[in-house]
């Protein structure tokens, strides 16, 4: 039986109830990251980044010259091939997967259940996992707590104008389709050692409505005390499993801390993985008669690439100038250098066609629902109205990104608790709401989710305690005639959403995006294979997670909450690891 090696434990960081965050701390840095846009755009072409740190020898790294069409960026640029003489040993498997993440983790799995031998190669320690939320279609847990089927006709067509059509679709019916099965075995792994599941809370929009958003978000956890306000945040629970699972139980090897830096073709064919061992620095060749499957994650780390691909995330890259941590959790402000978009480039993949998406939140803004954004009043920085605020939280984090300072300001009164809901609670479970309005001023009472909330007994007391200019004062006027009215002449908002500002003690706080993750990057056929510019598929070559391209496009809007995971990180990769094996 093969074994794992520097076994370690799941790990985990939280860092969205941070209150430490300060507001001005974070726009001093990311106004340097904003002016630092234009720089690193003309010096795109001349990094020194790449797997291996070789230096980059375009032209424009000898002649200074800014990026252009012709020329490439280093991220690009294959590094010289790894001397044959550092190579120190040589191992066999049918495939080879490269990261333990969710997505790595599930391929593994998979294709080991199907009769492959499977080697995982993996920079991290343990396994990582980042959230916690598994979109799920009919599964057995929808199923147990009363949720409906939902119905992909209008849903997804909702969902091709939210992302302007330029994506793959057979993707998401891929996923639609299989889901069910993919989620169920992942379920049953879970409960063989404990590990329970069920469905987060989430926004209560009618199913015409275009925000609407079924209960589809599979959280897991371990103890019962995770329900009351834990719920979404339980992932590493099933990662560190599937390691364990993947093991001892199917056989396979996980090899820790040992990063893929190149892969080898022959004959067009990908068949091997170069990697380092990170503690020892030696040389291994991972050879894979099958497939090299590439789940490293995202390319957040990666400043020229987010030059390149996602230039408006610059100024939310908090994490960009640290160094990388393969074990980070659910981190904001960078993750992944994006290894694995690296090496498939060098291999002759493509990158997906669509602009690539970066996803965006703020989870659980005071006095509002979960995942959408603050329905109520938002103003912009001097104290004018911007927006519907009707929508949920991705679409609204996309808004606020073209706003001065990038940073929304909610502005309610203590009589919203009683005039709106019902309520449900944020990392609760589907169906759990507040039981009075007392409970749910309490949690603007007590900040409970990290946002700075102020507190004031006179409006103008308020606006000047958020730093808004007096003339705010107008806009909350403004707002509570079109409320009392009845009807929203300014924005058109729903009449029942219309919730004037009427009773003091008056609440408000600061909303600036936080950046999550990029989304997608190498191009691939339906079947995960990677693409050349061709769309010729590369023969051993896949792609998983947020390595793959062209599911996404425009802006993650949350609609489908836990779709990274569910689609391209569980339901997707198990279907591969069938397809591989020939089932």
């Amino acid at each position: 039986m093969l074994e794992a090696r520097n076994k370690g434990e799941g790990t985990f960081t939280d860092t969205f109830t941070d209150k430490n965050i300060d507001r001005r701390g974070f726009l001093k840095r990311a106004a340097l990251g904003a002016a630092g846009v234009g720089a690193a755009a003309a010096l795109g072409a001349c990094s020194s980044q790449s797997g291996s740190g070789t230096t980059n020898n375009s032209p424009a790294a000898s002649t200074g010259a800014t990026n252009s069409a012709e020329q490439q960026w280093g991220f690009e640029i294959p590094p010289a091939p790894i001397a044959e003489s550092t190579i120190t040993a040589t191992e066999e498997a049918d495939v080879v997967v490269v990261g333990a993440g969710m997505s790595g983790l599930v391929s593994a799995a998979s294709c080991l259940e199907n009769g492959l031998k499977v080697i995982v190669v993996s920079a991290s320690k343990a396994a990582v996992s980042r959230g916690g939320s598994n979109h799920g279609v009919d599964t057995k847990i929808t199923q147990a707590m009363g949720l409906p089927k939902y119905d992909p006709e209008p849903f997804y067509r909702y969902q091709y104008v939210a992302n302007g059509g330029n994506f793959k679709p057979a993707f998401w019916y891929k996923f639609y389709n299989n889901s069910a099965e993919a989620m169920n075995w992942l379920v049953d792994i879970a409960a063989k050692v404990g590990i329970k599941c069920t469905i987060e809370s989430g926004p209560e929009y009618t199913v015409d409505d275009p925000m609407y958003t079924p209960g589809a978000a599979h959280a897991f956890y371990k103890e019962d005390s995770e329900l009351e306000g834990g719920v979404g945040t339980g992932e590493p629970h099933i990662a560190a499993e599937l390691a364990r699972f993947i093991v001892e139980d199917l056989g396979g090897t996980i090899v820790w801390q040992t990063k893929a830096e190149q892969l080898e073709k022959e004959g067009g064919k990908v068949v091997s993985v170069i990697a380092v061992d990170m503690t020892s620095g030696k040389y291994r060749r991972y050879k894979a008669s099958k497939a090299v499957i590439l789940a490293t994650g995202d390319f957040s780390h990666d400043k020229d690439m987010m030059t390149r691909y996602c230039p408006e995330a610059l100024p939310l890259l908090l994490e960009i100038d640290n160094d990388v941590n393969y074990d980070a959790g659910l981190q904001v402000g960078g993750l992944m250098p994006g290894d694995g978009h690296k090496m498939a480039l060098w291999a002759g993949a493509a990158w997906q066609s669509a602009p690539n998406v970066i996803m965006l939140g703020r989870p659980n803004l005071p006095a509002d629902q979960p995942y959408t954004s603050h329905t109520g009043l938002m103003v912009d920085a001097n104290g004018q109205r911007f927006m519907n605020e009707d929508v949920l939280g991705g679409i609204a984090c996309a808004t606020i990104m073209n706003l001065p300072d990038i940073t929304a300001w909610c502005i309610w009164g203590k009589n919203r608790a009683a005039d709106g809901g019902p309520w449900a609670k944020p990392n609760y479970a589907q169906g759990v709401y507040f039981s009075s309005a007392e409970e749910f001023i309490k949690t603007w009472d007590d900040d409970a989710y990290g946002f700075g909330v102020k507190k004031n007994d006179s409006l103008e007391g308020l606006i000047a305690d958020l730093g808004l200019p007096p003339s705010t004062i107008d806009t909350v006027e403004r707002f509570n005639q079109l409320c009392a009215k009845g009807h929203d002449d300014d924005f058109y908002k729903k009449p029942e959403k219309m919730i004037g500002i009427n009773e003091p003690p008056y609440y408000g706080c600061s909303f600036t995006p936080m950046f999550l993750t990029s989304l997608g990057g190498i191009r691939a056929n339906t079947n995960l294979q990677a693409l050349n510019t061709e769309d010729k598929p590369i023969e051993g070559l896949y792609v998983v997670g947020s390595v793959l391209g062209n599911f996404y496009s425009s802006v993650y809007t949350f609609a489908m909450e836990g779709i990274n995971y569910g689609a391209t990180c569980v339901t997707l990769p198990y279907v591969l690891g069938k397809e591989l094996a020939g089932k």
